[in-house]
C-alpha cells in the first residue's frame, strides 16, 4: 500500500542564496548536471568505446520567492556592491520660482557616494509648471544631465531624479512660477537608495532543498554568480517573475546530500 506521503514527485526546488553564510534571498530554481561522453574508435570493433568526460552544471533562477528579493536577484547580476547613496543638502533654498529662467550653482556639489537627487518644494505652491535640468557627473566623472518635468504642485511635493549623480554642479529652472513668486526648492541627495551599476557580479552559494515523504535532498553549489538577468514584462494581470542563469566557478564542488 502506498501512503499519501509517498505520492508524486519531489516538490520544492526551493533554494536559499547565501553570502558568507548569511541568507541573501529565497528563490525557486532549476538545476541539472550533465556528464559529457568521450568516444574513441577501436580496431576490430563495430563500435566506439565510451568513457565519462567533463561534468557541466546548469542552473536557472525562475522566481524570487519573496517580492523584496527581486531587486537582489536582478541587481547582483550586475555588480557585487550596490551604490546606496548619501543624504546631503546640496542647496538649502533655490532661486525663487517667479516665471523666469535661471541657472544657479549648488552650495555643495560633491556627494560622498553617488546618489539620486530629490527636489522638495517649499515656502509657496507652484502655480505654473516648467522644468528642472540637473547638471553634474556620474561616479566615473562622465558629464550627465537629467530633465525633470514639473506640474503645478503644493508645498511639500517632491521630485526625484532617475539618474545617479556623484556631483551636481548646478541646475537650470525654466518656466516655473509660484504664489507671490516666493516658492523655492530644497535640493538634496538621497540616502539608502540602492542603485546597481555594471561591475563584478556578486559571488554566492546556492543551497536548494527537495522533499518527498520522509526523504530530503540538499543540493549545494558554492561560488556561484548570475550569468544573466532581466525581467520578462507581462500584462497588468500577471506578477512579474525574475529569471536568471547561474554559473558555478568549479562544478567539481557540487554536492548532493540525501537523507
Amino acid at each position: 500500500m502506498t501512503t499519501v506521503a509517498d505520492f508524486g514527485e519531489y516538490t520544492g526546488a526551493m533554494g536559499t542564496i547565501t553570502v558568507g553564510g548569511v541568507p541573501l534571498a529565497d528563490v525557486q530554481y532549476d538545476v541539472k548536471w550533465e556528464r559529457a561522453t568521450v568516444s574513441h574508435s577501436r580496431g576490430g570493433k563495430h563500435s566506439d568505446i565510451n568513457i565519462p568526460g567533463k561534468l557541466s552544471v546548469t542552473t536557472k533562477i525562475t522566481k524570487a520567492l519573496v517580492y523584496g528579493d527581486i531587486e537582489k536577484t536582478l541587481g547582483y547580476s550586475l555588480t557585487d556592491t550596490p551604490i546606496t547613496g548619501t543624504a546631503e543638502t546640496l542647496l538649502a533654498s533655490s532661486h525663487v520660482l517667479d516665471g523666469t529662467d535661471n541657472y544657479e550653482d549648488m552650495t555643495d556639489d560633491t556627494i560622498a557616494t553617488a546618489s539620486r537627487i530629490r527636489y522638495t518644494l517649499q515656502t509657496n505652491a507652484i502655480t505654473t509648471g516648467g522644468t528642472i535640468t540637473i547638471i553634474g557627473e556620474d561616479k566615473d566623472e562622465n558629464p550627465m544631465e537629467e530633465l525633470i518635468e514639473v506640474e503645478p504642485s503644493a508645498i511639500g511635493t517632491t521630485w526625484t531624479s532617475t539618474k545617479v549623480f556623484k556631483k551636481v554642479f548646478g541646475h537650470v529652472l525654466r518656466g516655473m512660477d509660484s504664489t507671490s513668486d516666493l516658492g523655492t526648492f530644497a535640493v538634496a541627495s538621497i540616502a539608502g537608495s540602492s542603485t546597481y551599476t555594471v561591475g563584478d557580479p556578486k559571488i554566492f552559494d546556492l543551497v536548494g532543498t527537495l522533499t518527498k515523504g520522509g526523504h530530503t535532498i540538499v543540493i549545494t553549489q558554492p561560488d556561484c554568480w548570475f550569468k544573466a538577468g532581466g525581467i520578462a514584462w507581462e500584462d497588468a494581470g500577471k506578477i512579474i517573475d525574475v529569471e536568471g542563469d547561474v554559473e558555478m566557478r568549479d562544478p567539481d564542488t557540487l554536492s548532493v546530500s540525501v537523507t
